[in-house]
């Protein structure tokens, strides 16, 4: 297991440097992997929840998500390059809701018709729109200008949201696996019945770390300490049961990873488990709490 993260871990920091960094590709880079990573994560949940007999159309769901995800991330660029008015932007983004109606007139003659829509929409509501608004983190630029590398990014919100998020994956894997190793008698297990390896060594450790790197935030783009500190906090809970969420509903299901995509991290759904809740959580720090701080 921890051979494979240390294959796959460097090869996400690289493709997330691509696509920070290298503003020439960067449009076509995240048109394409920030919402195949959303579908796949919203379609492999509604895989999952199979096993336990809540239906819904996996395939269509996803292509939803993903559609939407790339709605957001690039329908004022499509509506430019295509010199179509603002104003249209609903209109589009209604046509690209109808496309998906003939898919689900094939799917009316299947059995369960009504149960399989209704578990489609809960899914996209509890999975899909969270996490849509993780990936809405691109466009939002938190108050203050970052230093001179990002000044000229319109990505910083995501930056944040990211380093402090997998600061926690980070932080409570390796403390967790230490403590675990070299404490006499283990360490303290959080919730063994749902998830038998999170500790509350590696989560005072993953806090640590998180508060540490949303700190740096501060000494890089002037942000404000305080709401580092405390934004960092939120984020390090939000991550952590975020990744509770995803073990207890893999667990309900009889499964040990979302999928297989990625060597020694499972599926999208296990990468992104982070975001469930953060995306909206940051949102929230930023807009509501920043100048309170």
């Amino acid at each position: 297991m921890l051979k494979y993260r240390l294959i796959s871990f460097p090869l996400l920091i690289a493709l997330g440097c691509a696509i920070f960094c290298w503003k020439a590709g960067g449009f076509y880079i995240y048109t394409v992997i920030a919402p195949l990573a959303l579908g796949l994560a919203v379609y492999e949940t509604a895989a999952m929840l199979k096993n336990i007999n809540i239906l819904s159309f996996p395939k269509i769901t996803g292509a939803i998500a993903a559609a939407a995800a790339v709605g957001a991330l690039n329908g004022e660029t499509l509506l430019e390059r295509f010199s179509l008015s603002a104003r249209l932007d609903l209109l589009v983004s209604g046509i690209a809701v109808f496309l998906v109606l003939p898919a689900l007139a094939l799917a009316f003659r299947k059995e369960g018709f009504l149960e399989r829509l209704i578990g489609s929409a809960g899914i996209l509501l509890g999975f899909g729109i969270p996490l849509l608004l993780a990936v809405c983190c691109w466009k939002f630029t938190l108050p203050f200008e970052i230093v001179p590398l990002f000044k000229s990014s319109t990505v910083p919100g995501m930056l944040f949201l990211i380093a402090v998020s997998k600061s926690m994956d980070t932080g409570g894997y390796i403390f967790g696996m230490l403590s675990g190793k070299f404490m006499p008698r283990g360490n303290h297990k959080i919730a063994p019945s749902v998830s038998p390896k999170k500790s509350w060594e590696g989560f005072f450790g993953g806090l640590l770390l998180t508060v540490l790197v949303a700190c740096c935030f501060h000494w890089w783009g002037d942000l404000k300490l305080w709401w580092c500190v405390t934004t960092g906090v939120v984020l390090a809970v939000g991550s952590f049961f975020g990744d509770l969420t995803e073990s207890a509903l893999k667990r309900r299901c009889g499964i040990k990873d979302s999928g297989s995509y990625i060597p020694g991290m499972g599926g999208a759904l296990d990468v992104l488990d982070s975001f469930i809740y953060n995306g909206a959580l940051l949102i929230i720090m930023a807009v509501v709490f920043y100048s309170k701080f």
